[in-house]
């Protein structure tokens, strides 16, 4: 177009669209004279008219980039078919050939009369809103295609729908990129790439936005809240595996609360089973990396192979990680020694001590029964008459009654015919006798008839009344004080009474000494260097034995097999090497099993108990190499490349920077593995790629050879 000066002055050939600023910049660009007018401000009355009188315009405007974006969206997919199928067929006939879908959509916007943008801004305006009216049409309509359709396409419709705030802003950015580069000069190559450029920047900063606006939401969180939370997704966690929150120990709760918050911060999903191991490491009092909490083989393989490669350096620096692998097996073994295992007897020692403490109560029991036996023997009555006629009547009653006569055996039968035949007399010291003789035979038959037979007869003689006392004073002469004797039938009574006490504490302890057979070993004659490995620890030993046992014991007694059950688990542990830093976690886990937890409470409270178990899990995830790990175990690569990084380190001496990149590696690798529990804490496994920031087809659309046309046309 011409452009003529307040002078007269006639400047041919000025771009469609060109502001009288861009005039005035390229008058004074070229050194030529500006119309003082022109420098003069506008008024702001004639400014805000000037903007009321283009908001027609500026609606046409949008109303054509909106359509044109539409267009150049479908071009991608309408160009292949168009170049390749139909414009082939209408030259084969004579027909015209079609036009883009996007040229269409342009000339119908001119048809129409919807105005054309003028000027450098108005066009990069354009080209953002082209973009975005594309990416948030094509975002509508994969999104609505999604819902109909299955399989791989759904998902690939999914992926180009998602997150349909970042694709429009993505678009923008790109729009507003290739545009200015456009008005620039640059070629179609700069365009395409600052369009992708662009849109890539317009993306992140919106999803960067994003996540600072909820890391500002959960600032403002209340500390008391973020723990609240933090709680209850910790309880949730371990209700899951069995584990009950409230009887863990608060000095560990307010710890793994902490972290637990700290993960939660990051907006991630959590991960229930690093939690639960982290519980795991917390009460075993040593610290895990992020790979023994999520047992992820790909990141352990890191992990031990980058511990490898410290180990074998002579840096100090680089040897972190082997490091806390030595410091917590030392932690182990230590809270073992502090649970017992330091100062424990050995397997003799403890045995000796359980000996001793049930020796003491076999002999006090003994003494007790002697005592009372004696008593017995010393009353007046023992020579008290039974009613032996009485007696051998029931008794052979009973036994016809259960048909187990023929089964007495001959001796007690024919003691009792000569009783009832009166060849000697009943007495009670007769009766106790008769009574130690049949105990004596019921415990060696193993007949149970016979046993039966004889558990008749002793009930009958239980029963056997005494006879009745003679007439005194038949006169019924008065008694002068003193000189009347007591009734025999009371002297009886007391002699029975007497003798039945004794014989029932020597039953009561019988029966005690068989239900238990560390004592009934003790009784008999045991020798203390395999009394625990019998009747604790080995499999023979049941709990309800172990637990009777337990019942027996003094308590310097019980706390000394205590302690040594805690040193034969670390003797397990480390194969019985007392000055050498390992811990066999399998050889530990069996070695409780084999022990078995309901013996185990028998000396151990709940919590105790539990320590002992962590112990041992903690290690397991420590010494753990699931399927799907390559752990370097030869070391053969790790030593070389140890060698290696102190070869560079001595080369890079003098070069600073060198220096510090190589050490820098590799300690950085090491923190982000050892100290941030969070990365572990979170749930980054089995999740969908997260959605592009922007989408794929915006740099077709970009790219499009009408989009490139049109370029052309606007230089």
């Amino acid at each position: 177009m011409d452009v003529r000066l307040p002078d007269g002055t006639v400047i041919k050939g000025v771009p469609d669209g060109t502001t009288r600023a861009d005039i005035v910049a390229k008058l004074k660009g070229n050194g030529m004279a500006v119309p003082a007018e022109w420098l003069a401000p506008t008024p702001a009355a004639v400014s805000t008219g000037s903007a009321i009188r283009d908001i027609p315009r500026q609606v046409g405007l949008t109303a054509r980039y909106g359509l044109e974006g539409l267009g150049q969206a479908v071009d991608p997919f309408t160009e292949p078919l168009r170049r390749m199928v139909v414009n082939p067929i209408a030259r084969s006939v004579g027909l015209p050939e079609a036009r883009p879908v996007s040229e269409e959509a342009s000339r119908l916007a001119t048809l129409v009369g919807l105005p054309q943008p003028q000027g450098a801004n108005e066009r990069v305006i354009g080209d953002a809103a082209r973009m975005v009216a594309g990416a948030g049409g094509l975002a509508g309509a994969a999104g609505a295609a999604g819902r109909a359709t299955a399989g791989t396409t759904q998902n690939v419709l999914q992926t180009l729908a998602a997150n349909p705030g970042t694709q429009v802003a993505g678009a923008a950015g790109a729009g507003l990129s290739g545009g200015s580069v456009r008005e620039a000069g640059g070629s179609p190559v700069e365009q395409v790439i600052a369009s992708l450029a662009g849109g890539i920047a317009g993306g992140a900063s919106t999803q960067m936005g994003q996540k600072m606006a909820e890391a500002a939401k959960r600032a403002m969180t209340p500390k008391t809240v973020q723990m609240q939370r933090a709680d209850q997704q910790i309880q949730l966690v371990l209700e899951r595996s069995g584990v009950d929150w409230s009887q863990v120990p608060e000095r560990i709760k307010s710890g793994l609360r902490q972290e637990v918050a700290d993960a939660m911060d990051t907006g991630g999903e959590l991960n229930p089973d690093a939690i639960r191991r982290l519980l795991v490491f917390r009460r075993a009092g040593v610290t895990p990396t992020v790979g023994q909490l999520t047992q992820d083989p790909g990141q352990i393989t890191r992990e031990a192979n980058l511990a490898k490669t410290g180990a074998n350096s002579t840096d100090a620096n680089l040897q972190r990680l082997p490091a806390l692998q030595n410091a917590n097996t030392a932690s182990l073994l230590r809270q073992l020694d502090a649970a017992g295992a330091e100062t424990a007897p050995n397997a003799a020692g403890a045995g000796q001590a359980a000996i001793e403490s049930l020796t003491g109560t076999v002999n006090a029991n003994r003494q007790n029964i002697n005592s009372l036996y004696s008593a017995a023997r010393d009353t007046n009555g023992r020579s008290a008459l039974l009613d032996g006629h009485a007696w051998t009547m029931n008794a052979n009653r009973a036994l016809d009654d259960a048909n187990v006569g023929s089964f007495l055996p001959p001796d007690i039968a024919k003691k009792m015919n000569a009783i009832a035949a009166g060849e000697y007399p009943l007495t009670v010291d007769v009766a106790e006798q008769l009574k130690t003789s049949i105990g004596n035979i019921q415990r060696g038959s193993a007949d149970g008839n016979v046993r039966r037979a004889l558990g008749i007869v002793r009930a009958a003689l239980d029963e056997a009344p005494l006879q009745g006392a003679p007439t005194v004073n038949p006169g019924n002469l008065p008694a002068v004080a003193g000189t009347v004797p007591p009734s025999p039938q009371v002297l009886g009574t007391e002699s029975l009474r007497a003798f039945n006490d004794a014989r029932s504490a020597n039953r009561s302890w019988m029966q005690r000494v068989e239900a238990n057979p560390a004592l009934q070993a003790v009784v008999d004659g045991v020798e203390p260097d395999q009394f625990v490995q019998r009747f604790i620890v080995g499999k023979g030993a049941s709990a309800a034995d172990v637990g009777r046992l337990r019942n027996e014991l003094t308590p310097e007694a019980a706390q000394g097999i205590k302690t040594y059950l805690v040193r034969h688990l670390k003797d397990a542990a480390t194969n019985s090497t007392e000055d050498v830093t390992k811990f066999s976690n399998a050889a530990y886990r069996k070695a409780l099993r084999d022990i078995g937890e309901d013996k185990l409470r028998a000396f151990f409270t709940r919590e105790e108990l539990q320590h002992l178990t962590d112990l041992g899990d903690a290690a397991k995830y420590m010494q753990a190499q699931p399927a799907g790990a390559a752990v370097n175990n030869s070391n053969s690569g790790a030593l070389l490349l140890g060698r290696g990084l102190d070869v560079l380190d001595r080369i890079a001496n003098n070069v600073p920077i060198g220096r510090d990149v190589i050490k820098g590696w590799v300690q950085g690798a090491q923190q982000t593995q050892v100290l941030d529990s969070r990365n572990a804490l979170q749930l980054v496994t089995n999740q969908k790629a997260p959605p592009p920031r922007l989408n794929p087809l915006l740099a077709a659309i970009a790219a499009s050879p009408v989009q490139a046309r049109q370029d052309d046309r606007r230089k």
